[in-house]
């Protein structure tokens, strides 16, 4: 479909097929995850709620930019970490990691008050090239030594769409 504006120095010609949103997804986590103690671990995001283009690999938990979708793309993500007992986290922190880096983080330090839980989310606008990989991993520190987990579904989400520029 097209459509043809008229202006004072031509014709302005937009096509919709040139303005879309995608690659999209929205991904879940279908079941809770455990995190041993102060170890980096990748999260298992694995339930499709859409994905435009099968771009996310829910056997390996990861968003790879397909050929000829390079471009800037918005990233949101937010996972529950819970101690699993009352007064017991003492850190959280949640990774955005690109091409196998940390990129960007969400910290969250309560040493001299813990808590039971948080639920920290992050919003992010990448420039991305084809073949770049976009993971999301977790870390916790609780007062017991036994680490805790990540909870599924409401409380866990991650979803990316490419921007029309």
């Amino acid at each position: 479909n097209t459509i043809t504006l008229p202006a004072e120095t031509g014709t302005i010609v937009t096509s919709t097929s040139a303005a879309t949103n995608t690659p999209a997804f929205s991904i879940n986590i279908s079941a809770a995850q455990t995190l041993a103690e102060t170890t980096i671990t990748k999260l298992q995001f694995d339930t499709v709620v859409f994905d435009t283009d099968s771009v996310f690999d829910t056997s390996n938990y990861s968003f790879t930019v397909p050929s000829g979708k390079a471009g800037k793309y918005q990233i949101n993500a937010k996972a529950r970490f819970d101690s699993e007992a009352s007064s017991n986290l003492n850190r959280a922190i949640f990774y955005l990691y690109k091409n196998g880096s940390q990129h960007t983080r969400s910290y969250d330090y309560f040493n001299n008050n813990p808590i039971r839980a948080i639920n920290p989310s992050m919003s992010n606008i990448l420039d991305l090239e084809v073949g770049d990989v976009i993971e999301l991993y977790g870390y916790i520190d609780s007062d017991d030594n036994t680490g805790g987990e990540v909870n599924s579904t409401v409380n866990s989400s991650f979803s990316v769409f490419k921007l029309i520029t």
